[in-house]
């Protein structure tokens, strides 16, 4: 079995660097397409394709809308030779227990033609979680998870424009149902709440972007009982990642002295 995967990036120098190491040693091929980074996104990515230029395949597609960027999905797909596709935003990063895993289901459950990956939404930093608002509800579950592993069946398709999009079948329906899919227990990390570039809109010094809303800053969350991702075992990111968290948390105590 072999298995591309499907990046669509805008301004995501922050972990970019470590979404793309943390999955390119279990897969064949990477497609990235940025969509007009303004930041280090592009030179960051083109040192991985130095590094990795038999595996990724980058292109700089420009500024899209809503619309523009299904296509620049579906385009993807078009362009894809192996068997599976995995989806991969500039903000997730993956375990190797994550990557094993998902690839031992593939292998050992011939029936299933998507798998759903639950995840942290983290808060603060890499070391906590969001827990509480903004769970997704799919198959008759409720959890912060997303389809990210396709087979490559005829007529599979994206639909949709931006945050709205899905995997569709030739059918016209979505994807994933309760007889082809299966849902992983092995979690990846989820980066949505976390400053991704430097000249991304921040709520404070933190990271949390100010569209996520006020509540999530008050919140913090919990701290993640389990390690890291092996790409982030790095002293100085550590270091910096716990220092954020720990002024965040004085911070707290301090508004709710005020409030």
């Amino acid at each position: 079995m072999q298995l591309t995967v499907h990046c669509l990036i805008k301004n995501e120098e922050n972990f970019i660097f470590y979404a793309i190491k943390s999955v390119v040693d279990f897969v064949d091929k990477i497609i990235i397409f940025d969509t007009g980074s303004t930041d280090k996104t592009v030179a960051i990515v083109k040192s991985l394709v130095n590094q990795y230029p038999h595996k990724i395949i980058f292109e700089e597609k420009g500024d899209c809308n809503k619309s523009q960027h299904t296509l620049l999905r579906q385009e993807m797909i078009e362009k894809t030779k192996t068997e599976w596709f995995m989806v991969l935003d500039g903000d997730e990063i993956w375990t190797k227990r994550g990557m094993e895993e998902a690839l031992r289901s593939i292998h050992e459950s011939p029936a299933v033609e998507c798998l759903i990956a639950p995840f942290y939404l983290l808060v603060g930093d890499v070391f906590h979680r969001h827990y509480k608002a903004g769970a997704i509800e799919m198959l008759g579950k409720k959890d912060f998870f997303y389809p990210r592993f396709f087979k490559m069946v005829k007529g599979i398709h994206w639909h949709g424009d931006y945050d709205q999009d899905m995997v569709f079948n030739q059918h016209n329906t979505v994807f994933f149902n309760q007889h082809n899919t299966l849902i992983l227990q092995s979690k990846f990390w989820h980066a949505s709440h976390l400053q991704r570039s430097a000249i991304d809109n921040v709520f404070s010094s933190g990271g949390l972007r100010s569209e996520k809303s006020i509540n999530t800053y008050f919140l913090i969350g919990r701290k993640i009982q389990e390690p890291v991702p092996e790409v982030f075992e790095d002293k100085k990111l550590s270091f910096i990642n716990s220092f954020v968290y720990f002024w965040l948390w004085i911070m707290k105590k301090i508004l709710k002295k005020i409030r």
